[in-house]
C-alpha cells in the first residue's frame, strides 16, 4: 500500500486558507518528483463554494490565482440543488481514493 500525504487546512473566513493550500500542493508537487506523488489537488470543504455562481458571495479564488492546482468538490452544484454533508464525505472519499 502507497501512503500519500493528506493534509487539511482549517480556519476562519478570510484567514487565506486557499493561498495556502495551494502552496502545500505546489510544495507537495516540487517534493515529490524525488518520490511517487504526481499530483496534488485541492478539495474543497466550504458549503457554499460547491455551488456555481456564489463566487464573490463565497471568496472563491479565482481560476487564475489556483497556479494550475486542480480544486475539486468546487462550483458544480446549481444554486437551490440541495447537497448535504454526507454527500460530501462520499465525494470527498470518491476523491482521494
Amino acid at each position: 500500500m502507497t501512503f500519500k500525504p493528506l493534509v487539511s487546512i482549517i480556519g476562519t473566513t478570510g484567514v487565506g486558507k486557499s493561498r495556502l493550500a495551494i502552496d502545500v500542493a505546489l510544495a507537495i508537487l516540487n517534493h515529490g518528483r524525488d518520490h511517487r506523488w504526481h499530483s496534488a489537488k485541492v478539495i474543497n470543504s466550504d458549503a457554499m463554494q460547491a455551488y456555481i455562481g456564489a463566487d464573490v458571495i463565497t471568496n472563491k479564488m479565482p481560476v487564475a490565482e489556483r497556479k494550475g492546482v486542480d480544486h475539486l468538490l468546487m462550483g458544480f452544484k446549481q444554486p437551490g440543488e440541495q447537497y448535504v454533508v454526507g454527500q460530501w464525505v462520499n465525494d470527498a472519499i470518491a476523491e482521494v481514493c
